[in-house]
């Protein structure tokens, strides 16, 4: 399944393994370019590109794997005529690819950074791993819910941007959760990417006070991903007759 869908993804020519890693770092260069000419105070610590990677690298992440993984089972519905294949092996060979693609998107990112900085780039390596397997877990978890429904109903596909969209305003991307207004961090709480944004930041600042529940990102990323499953054995009758 995996094979298959790089093969579709990629298509035939390297170009399209190209423009696959190029995409998403056109999208972040373009962010910290923009952010670079709008704003010259870094919002923490002394380097503005570490703050804004690790806050747009995280939200890139989520919404590539949840994004992407939506369309898995909609644009794979013949697959669903072979008795072997199960709704889930199409979703899990979507998140497998879209992982494998932004871990590329990564190693590239955090390497240009470590080798233009002065300073260290990832300051506790196991807070990395717990931070970055956080997010993947999120991500799928979100992937699993979002494949289901928008294989169920159309409209989810329409409400889901709708969703992702306030997340990037709510992610801590540009700003530093714990030093605004106690209301705003009511609201922004429940934002579990931005959990994982402030978890990921505890990895690369020595000293940094982070609006942050772990359990929190565990917890509702097991809740979406109980919740997905269950819904697709419940319905995988209707999800294989639209096939």
């Amino acid at each position: 399944m995996i094979l298959r869908d790089i093969k579709t993804r990629f298509g035939r020519n390297r170009f399209g393994l190209v423009w696959v890693l190029l995409e998403p770092i056109l999208f972040l260069a373009g962010f910290l370019m923009l952010r670079f000419f709008l704003e010259t105070r870094v919002p923490f610590g002394q380097n503005m590109a570490l703050f804004l990677l690790t806050g747009i690298l995280v939200f890139r992440t989520f919404s590539s794997i949840a994004t992407r993984a939506q369309a898995s089972l909609t644009a794979n519905r013949a697959l669903l005529a072979y008795p072997p294949v199960k709704p889930f092996d199409i979703i899990a060979a979507r998140i497998c690819l879209e992982t494998m693609v932004m871990f590329v998107v990564w190693v590239i990112f955090f390497g240009l950074l470590a080798a233009w900085s002065e300073q260290k780039v990832i300051v506790h390596f196991d807070r990395f791993f717990e931070a970055t397997s956080a997010l993947v877990l999120l991500s799928a978890s979100m992937g699993v819910f979002n494949a289901v429904m928008a294989a169920l109903s159309a409209t989810w596909e329409r409400i889901w941007p709708l969703i992702r969209l306030p997340m990037l305003f709510l992610s801590g991307i540009f700003y530093v959760p714990i030093l605004m207004p106690p209301w705003v961090q009511a609201i922004i709480w429940w934002n579990p990417v931005l959990h994982c944004v402030e978890w990921l930041r505890t990895a690369t600042y020595v000293t940094y006070d982070p609006l942050l529940d772990k359990s929190y990102v565990l917890i509702f990323s097991s809740v979406v991903l109980a919740l997905g499953l269950l819904i697709e054995r419940g319905y995988r009758h209707v999800i294989l007759s639209n096939s």
